[in-house]
């Protein structure tokens, strides 16, 4: 397939700020921003210096040399043509399936405004007669079949995908030699990662693996105010037991030391790559200047990664992180730029980057879930993020069980029937001259912190308006994607007018993806396409695509 190079862009450098004695001179800076459209551009301008960018985390001087070796990897075609993968949120929290994928952290906590001690009580007992250790025994995935997954997976268009391997309450979704709190010794007692990377395999299907453990460090104890509870009571709650001080490591540990608690999240790392080659990695919860991920530990297993992958002769992806609107999780050109739920985003991001999203909030299953992030919603978000430059990332939310809701599975295969669709103007696709056209309802900008002192960018894809077109192109080849079909019967898209700076030459055809050729005229005004007088089908309420000849 043809690649479209950047001269198909406007590039422009917003800033740059040079590291000082570094012989490569990093630069840690937004470049190779892609040219807004007329009504992007003017609401950029007119919230200019109302937000910060976010920037990256600089390298610390003893490990320059790491990162300008680890940034020699670049992001791979294979993501940029993929587009759309999926991974999960599914572990032993499944199994109380109430509020959050950190349910350890709260239930503990008397105080807790959302309810989940008390839920505990209510459910459960107290904490101290029935500990989150308990759930493990109750974790059993009984109804986990990994070939039904990744079919689920493949039918809902995702071209990369897997199970999150590890999550913040630190149990381990593999079978593993570091740790005994893990599937293959514990609850299921089968490796649930290990078989569906078999299955995956058997299909060419590229496997994603998340790792989001650096944050158990600590997790449960710091969120507990040590004097709600009576001495008694301390002494029988599973979180001060010694025994299960490797499930809950954090300040009152006396064996898993912070130190020895970093080393065994580096070598898990390292068990994962070993034993199953993930295509894509996911990291969550790390910062380098914490003991609990270190930099020479972080720098370590990122090598290895990419080495190992070099010697099995393919090309792997890091996703680089933004928590909290911070900083990235490493320097730039390390991976690939990941924002959680586009949270944080510019309007002219530079370059390719990854939104990971769940397929609806909370991250994890939990009972009457509201699934109020519709296939609509995703689709919006799949073609807007497509035509910035994006790949997204969605997180299915199974039950302990490995059942998935009906309501959620119905989402993700209606996504997939869009994509049959559509998928021509989705994959293998790169970035347009402009990526977007018409009213704007996708981006805004809030404030947040604590003071609302700090404003940033909030991506959400609730109120789309008639309108709305984005664009992408292969192969010569130019679509328009139109978010609704509108009321008028009519799309107009403005920057395909009569000699158009974006597109002078002359348009003999247009179709739209799944119905066949449509008419239209072009005027002053714009491209006007005509409608069929009826929907196809029902897919056409998401959106419809137009190929431009």
């Amino acid at each position: 397939m043809k690649k479209f190079s950047l001269n198909l862009l406007t590039l422009a450098v917003i800033s740059a700020s040079v590291l000082a004695n570094n012989d490569k001179q990093y630069i840690y800076t937004d470049t190779n921003v892609a040219q807004l459209g007329t009504e992007e551009a003017a609401l950029l301008k007119k919230h200019e210096g109302k937000f910060t960018r976010p920037t990256y985390q600089t390298a610390v001087a003893e490990y320059r040399k790491d990162w300008d070796k680890i940034a020699e990897n670049k992001i791979p075609e294979w993501i940029i043509d993929a587009k759309f993968g999926i991974y999960t949120h599914w572990g032993v929290y499944s199994v109380p399936a109430f509020e959050t994928n950190v349910y350890h952290r709260y239930m503990y906590d008397k105080t807790n405004p959302r309810g989940i001690y008390q839920y505990h009580l209510e459910n459960f007992g107290k904490p101290e007669d029935f500990g989150y250790s308990k759930f493990v025994d109750m974790f059993k995935a009984e109804e986990y079949n990994a070939k039904d997954m990744l079919e689920l997976m493949i039918d809902s268009g995702a071209k990369f995908g897997g199970l999150g391997t590890v999550h913040h309450d630190g149990f381990l979704m593999w079978d593993s030699k570091i740790s005994r709190w893990n599937a293959g010794n514990m609850g299921p007692k089968r490796d649930l990662y290990g078989e569906f990377v078999t299955e995956a395999r058997k299909r060419n299907f590229k496997v994603a693996a998340s790792f989001h453990h650096a944050r158990t460090w600590d997790m449960v104890h710091k969120s507990i105010d040590e004097s709600s509870f009576t001495a008694e009571e301390k002494s029988k709650l599973d979180i001060y037991d010694q025994q299960f001080e490797d499930f809950y490591p954090g300040r009152n540990s006396k064996t898993t030391t912070i130190d020895v608690f970093a080393q065994q999240w580096h070598d898990k790392i390292i068990e994962v790559i070993d034993k199953y080659s993930p295509d894509f990695f996911f990291f969550d919860g790390i910062k380098r200047t914490n003991q609990n991920s270190p930099e020479n530990l972080v720098v370590d297993a990122l090598d290895y990664y990419y080495e190992h992958a070099k010697a099995e002769g393919k090309e792997v992806v890091v996703a680089n992180k933004l928590p909290g609107g911070a900083n990235f999780n490493f320097p730039e050109h390390i991976g690939i730029p990941t924002y959680e739920g586009g949270r944080d985003m510019p309007a002219d991001v530079g370059g390719y980057f990854l939104v990971d999203r769940a397929i609806s909030y909370p991250w994890t299953y939990v009972k009457n879930k509201n699934y109020n992030l519709n296939a609509n919603y995703h689709i919006d978000a799949l073609m807007d993020m497509v035509a910035r430059g994006g790949i997204y990332l969605l997180s299915l939310t199974p039950m302990a069980s490995g059942a998935i809701d009906p309501t959620e599975e119905a989402i993700f295969r209606e996504i997939g029937q869009w994509l049959k669709v559509n998928g021509e103007a989705i994959y293998d696709t790169r970035r347009w001259t402009i990526p977007a056209e018409g009213p704007i309802s996708t981006w805004k900008v809030a404030k947040s912190g604590k003071n609302k002192q700090v404003m940033r960018m909030v991506w959400s894809y609730n109120k789309v308006k008639d309108g709305e077109i984005r664009f992408t192109q292969k192969d010569g080849q130019l679509y328009a994607m139109s978010l609704t079909w509108p009321k008028s019967g009519e799309v107009l898209i403005k920057s395909l007018k009569d000699n158009s700076e974006y597109y002078p030459q002359a348009i003999n055809k247009v179709s739209m993806l799944g119905f066949g050729e449509v008419e239209f005229t072009r005027t002053n005004e714009g491209l006007k396409i005509k409608l069929p007088a009826k929907k196809p089908s029902a897919i056409f309420n998401h959106g419809m695509s137009f190929k431009i000849n």
